[in-house]
């Protein structure tokens, strides 16, 4: 009898295959948890450094570093030639580089958590937006679970309105126009690149990222912010090595979740990157003492309430998929 084929699971480089499931998981899990709340953890960081808002010059540094590991990932894989058109991707680096632009702009009126959760909103304009581009159809349950979110989004705000030392309504208009940025983002990506080109996540990262590099720098030179910016880099250099260290952070995290997917499934994938999000608020809370109200606790609960709504849609979908797959015919032949 022929051996059922593992599938090959490399990390950085570092082949895990012959490993058991246990700690193929453990290692993949590990990773995007430790990356990801690295990641919020220092970009917090960078906001509360004295004086601190030069949220261009932190979109120009992350996109920089984006493209540069992306270079480096399809270096290492061989991910050679670039599958998709360079106007595509100009495109593209317009939803994304908004995306970033306004999340960032947004974190001068408001606090890192309700950054957080208004992010982790972005699934209900990624609904929306995928039955007007792709004429999607969603069940009864994602509609529920998308109305438990922004109930929870709703009193979590609240939350920091009352209490917040930091809390502007224009900062709700930034981070809604961030997220809605990033629902175009994920549904053109889905349509032109992944399914219609089969691009690899490097390549749509790098190439993106580049011109957001591009269009980030001009920004700042046609504004006139990018001396002020340099100036404050100066008198402060962590900005610079943070902001680079949480964007590699970053960019490692995602690796993890594809490698997370791809050997695991999407269910599993989906059960990290809940916990991550509930994490980054909890460390928030505790390493950079904020006031946390009835409205906030309230809000915490329907946001894990809708997360684990998530995460049973997903598995619901994913044991249908295997019940829609035929069996393979087998001949018994004595």
């Amino acid at each position: 009898t022929k051996k059922m084929e593992r599938k090959r699971v490399v990390v950085f480089g570092y082949d895990l295959t012959d490993s058991r499931q246990e700690v193929q998981i453990a290692a993949l899990a590990g990773g995007a948890l430790f990356c990801s709340l690295g990641f919020a953890f220092l970009q917090e960081k960078v906001t509360h450094i004295p004086g601190f808002k030069h949220y261009e010059f932190m979109t120009f540094l992350t996109t920089v570093t984006f493209t540069l590991c992306g270079f480096a990932e399809r270096l290492l894989t061989n991910d050679a030639p670039r599958k998709a058109p360079l106007l595509d991707y100009a495109k593209l680096s317009l939803f994304t580089m908004g995306g970033m632009y306004f999340t960032n702009w947004s974190l001068n009126y408001l606090n890192y958590t309700t950054r957080i959760v208004f992010k982790s909103s972005k699934v209900v304009p990624v609904m929306l937006v995928g039955v007007v581009m792709q004429g999607r159809r969603y069940s009864k349950l994602e509609y529920a679970s998308a109305f438990v979110l922004v109930t929870g989004i709703a009193l979590f705000t609240l939350g920091d309105a009352g209490e917040a030392p930091r809390f502007e309504a224009r900062g709700i208009i930034l981070i809604l126009l961030g997220v809605i940025f990033d629902a175009i983002t994920a549904n053109y990506e889905e349509k032109s690149f992944f399914h219609g080109k089969n691009c690899s996540p490097a390549e749509v990262m790098t190439y993106a990222s580049l011109f957001g590099v591009a269009s980030s720098f001009t920004t700042m030179v046609f504004n006139g912010s990018i001396f002020p910016a340099v100036n404050y880099a100066i008198e402060f250099p962590q900005v610079v090595y943070w902001t680079a260290t949480f964007a590699t952070l970053g960019y490692a995290s995602s690796l993890f979740i594809l490698l997370l997917i791809k050997t695991f499934g999407a269910t599993n994938a989906e059960i990290v990157k809940s916990l991550r999000k509930v994490l980054s608020i909890v460390i928030s809370f505790v390493v950079f003492t904020k006031p946390f109200t009835t409205m906030h606790g309230l809000g915490f609960f329907l946001f894990t309430l809708s997360t684990l709504m998530g995460i049973q849609i997903k598995r619901t979908k994913q044991l249908m998929k295997m019940k829609s797959t035929p069996m393979p015919i087998q001949m018994n032949i004595k």
